[in-house]
C-alpha cells in the first residue's frame, strides 16, 4: 500500500498493488510474480475508511500481508488497521491487525501479525534496484493488455473484477514511462518522474511488496525472521 501524500482530491491517491507469488512445485523457488490486481483508494477517505477497504482487499484476495508505506501520512493508516474494523454497508468486523517488524500495539491483543509497516526511505535504493532486477528476469508478470472491445459482456458486467484490473495495469505502465532512474550523490539510486503532474502511486505501492517479497519470502525455508503459513498458494 503506498499511502497518498496530498490531501487535494484531483491528485494522487492511495493504491494497493497484489501480488501473487508463484512457486516451484517443493516451493523452495520464486518461479514469478503475479500483479494480479491494482485498486486506487481515493484520498478524500479518512484513515478509518480506507483501513477498512485494504482489510477487505486483504480477505477477498487472502493476503498472507500487507506492506504499509508507514512514513508521514501512512503513520496514520498504520495506526488505523491495528484497531478493529468494521464494514460500512454490512457492519461486521474486519478484525484487527498487529505488525510484524515494529512495537505498534494492537487494540486488540494477540491480533494477527499481518502488517509490514515500511519506512520506504531507508531502503529506497534497494528497492528500485529489487524491482528492475524482477523485470530484467522476467520475474515480474503483468497482465496482457486487451481493449476495451475484447471484454464480453458478462466480464463489463463485473467491471470491477474483470475489467478494472486491466484498466489499472495500463495506468501502471504510463507510471513506469514517465519515470527516470537518478543516482544519488551517496551511490543510491531513485526513481524521478519526469513530468510532475503525473501520479506514481501504482508503481509505488508495486515496487513495495517486490521488494518484500524479495527481502522475506524468497527461500522459505531458510528465512526464519517471520513465519508463514505456505500451505496454499501465495
Amino acid at each position: 500500500v503506498d499511502v497518498a501524500r496530498s490531501q487535494n482530491s484531483s491528485n494522487n491517491q492511495s493504491s494497493v498493488s497484489v501480488a501473487k507469488v508463484i512457486r516451484t512445485k517443493d516451493k523452495t523457488k520464486i518461479v514469478s510474480i503475479d500483479i494480479v490486481n491494482i485498486i486506487n483508494i481515493p484520498n478524500i477517505m479518512n484513515f478509518t475508511a480506507q483501513a477498512c477497504k485494504i482489510k477487505e482487499i486483504q480477505k477477498l484476495y487472502n493476503a498472507k500481508a500487507v506492506i504499509i508505506d508507514g512514513n508521514g501520512l501512512g503513520a496514520g493508516l498504520i495506526d488505523e488497521v491495528l484497531k478493529e474494523s468494521f464494514s460500512p454497508i454490512t457492519k461486521e468486523s474486519l478484525g484487527c491487525w498487529d505488525t510484524m517488524n515494529d512495537d505498534n500495539i494492537p487494540e486488540i491483543q494477540g491480533s494477527p501479525k499481518i502488517v509490514y509497516n515500511l519506512k520506504a526511505q531507508s531502503v529506497q535504493s534497494k528497492v528500485v534496484t529489487t524491482f528492475i532486477d524482477m523485470v530484467d528476469s522476467g520475474k515480474l508478470r503483468l497482465l496482457e493488455k486487451r481493449q476495451n472491445n475484447e471484454f464480453t459482456d458478462k466480464e463489463n458486467d463485473d467491471f470491477y473484477n474483470k475489467v478494472a484490473p486491466f484498466i489499472q495495469t495500463d495506468c501502471l505502465f504510463e507510471e513506469i514511462a514517465n519515470l527516470k532512474l537518478k543516482h544519488l550523490g551517496n551511490g543510491g539510486v531513485t526513481l524521478e518522474k519526469v513530468v510532475k503532474k503525473m501520479d506514481k502511486d501504482r508503481v509505488s505501492a508495486t515496487i513495495y511488496v517486490l521488494w518484500y517479497i524479495n527481502e522475506y519470502c524468497r527461500d522459505i525455508y531458510n528465512n526464519s525472521d517471520y513465519d508463514f503459513d505456505f500451505s496454499d498458494d501465495y
